[in-house]
Parts: C-alpha cells; sequence; structure tokens
C-alpha cells in the first residue's frame, strides 16, 4: 500500500512542479511581450530611456540570465522585479505616448480639414473612396486613443501603450491616405508602423482586383 501512495504522492509533486514551470513560462513569455513593445515605442518614437538605477536593458539581461542558470528561487525573483520595473516605466511611458498620439492625431484630422476646405474653392475632388478611408482611419485613430486612456485608468499599462501606438499608426495611415508626408518627428513611425501596413492593403487590394 505505502508504495502506491508514495508514488501518488511523486505524481502529484510533479504535476504542481509541471504547472509551476508552465506558469513561470507563460510569466517569461509575457515579460518578453511587454519589454519588447517598451523598446519598440522607444526606439521608433524617439523616446530616450530615463537615467535610473536598472536599465531596462539591465532588467532583460537579468531576467535571461536566471532563466538560462535554471535556479527557480533567482528565477522567479528576478522576474518579479522585472515585472515590476517595465509596470513603472510602462506608466510613464504611456504618459508620453499620450501626448504623441494626440498630436499626430490632431495634425492628421487639420490635414483632411483644411483639404476638404480647399476642395470648396477648387474644381478638383477627393475621390468618394478616398475620403471614406481618410475617415475611416480617423475614426479608427480616436477611438483607439480613447480606449488607451482607459486602460491607463484601470491599470493595464501594456495594453495602453499598445493601443496608442496603433492609434498613431491610424493617424499616420490616414494622412497616408490623403497623400501627405509624414510631420517632422514621425518618419520612423510611419516607415516601421505605417508603410508596411499601407503596402500589404494595396498587395491585397491588387490581388482582388486580378481575381475579379
Amino acid at each position: 500500500m505505502k508504495p502506491i501512495v508514495y508514488l501518488l504522492i511523486f505524481c502529484l509533486s510533479l504535476s504542481v512542479l509541471a504547472k509551476s514551470t508552465m506558469s513561470y513560462r507563460e510569466r517569461k513569455k509575457h515579460f518578453d511581450q511587454r519589454i519588447q513593445l517598451i523598446f519598440d515605442v522607444r526606439e521608433t518614437l524617439s523616446i530616450p530611456e530615463e537615467e535610473t538605477k536598472n536599465p531596462l536593458h539591465q532588467v532583460k539581461l537579468n531576467v535571461e540570465e536566471a532563466y538560462r542558470a535554471g535556479a527557480k528561487a533567482e528565477m522567479e525573483k528576478n522576474l518579479s522585479l522585472a515585472e515590476g520595473e517595465i509596470a513603472f516605466v510602462g506608466r510613464k511611458l504611456c504618459l508620453q505616448v499620450e501626448e504623441i498620439a494626440s498630436d499626430i492625431y490632431g495634425k492628421a484630422q487639420s490635414a483632411f480639414y483644411q483639404t476638404e476646405s480647399q476642395e470648396k474653392q477648387s474644381a478638383k475632388k477627393m475621390e468618394w473612396e478616398t475620403k471614406e478611408k481618410v475617415n475611416r482611419y480617423l475614426g479608427m485613430a480616436k477611438l483607439e486613443k480613447d480606449h488607451a486612456k482607459e486602460f491607463f485608468i484601470s491599470g493595464n499599462y501594456h495594453l495602453s501603450l499598445h493601443t496608442y501606438k496603433r492609434s498613431i499608426l491610424y493617424s499616420l495611415l490616414s494622412l497616408r491616405a490623403q497623400g501627405l508626408e509624414s510631420p517632422s518627428g514621425y518618419e520612423a513611425a510611419h516607415a516601421a508602423w505605417a508603410e508596411p501596413v499601407w503596402q500589404t492593403g494595396k498587395q491585397q487590394k491588387s490581388g482582388t482586383i486580378q481575381t475579379n
């Protein structure tokens, strides 16, 4: 009887260990996603990292080294510290990106209003399909910006930052649809985020036309 009990205890221990390991792996995966988004936004929008005792590259390195070493206690400790650090950094970054998202949205909206105003005094009109696309992108940019604010208030800084990024993307696509250059300071964001989406849309449309 005892061997069976020992076997059950052993199997239960393995199960708990597997769940714990899986939980850590999931946390590690989420951490990688969150810190990569911060790096992406900072680099693309040219937002310098504030001088702190724990630069994010070092925080990431500490997590990776602990993960490779495989010592569970050290892994948990480093990951917990890192999660707190990126939450702190993410919150501050959201406030900066909120201003940027509002700025580029305002520029895209003003450009469209100016185009509409010029149309009234000119025989040249923007195509209905283009105007519809611009309006759609502007609407999505505002919607994402509003949602990002809600996520920030609820404390979900990762999703807030991701959604502000999407708002910036849609504002840039709105300008692209109007045939306008990206404003100064947004060239990198246009090249990294907006242009790939724009080109993909063109290819899909071209494929649809050829199929039809």
